[in-house]
């Protein structure tokens, strides 16, 4: 093999690596969202039972995500350049 066809067999791997850190982090988003769910469905009381620092939590994870996505997709297209 190579030394080309080992680095593009290792960007490979890592797509698949990040796959999985995406599948992670798409788990903890459904739990996220359940949590938020759960809580607004208890409803108001002198404050909002979802703290900020969850929804912030929340958003920040669909940013990681988005950084997931674009990060996988760029090393997949430098593999397949090799």
């Amino acid at each position: 093999m190579s030394s080309v066809e080992e680095v593009r067999a290792m960007l490979l791997d890592a797509v698949e690596e990040i796959g999985q850190a995406r599948r992670y982090a798409g788990d903890a988003r459904g739990c996220l969202a359940d949590a938020v769910g759960v809580l607004t469905d208890l409803g108001e009381h002198r404050e909002p039972l979802v703290p900020t620092e969850l929804r912030r939590a929340t958003d920040e994870l669909e940013r990681g995500l988005d950084f997931i996505g674009a990060g996988a997709q760029r090393i997949a297209e430098i593999a397949a350049r090799l």
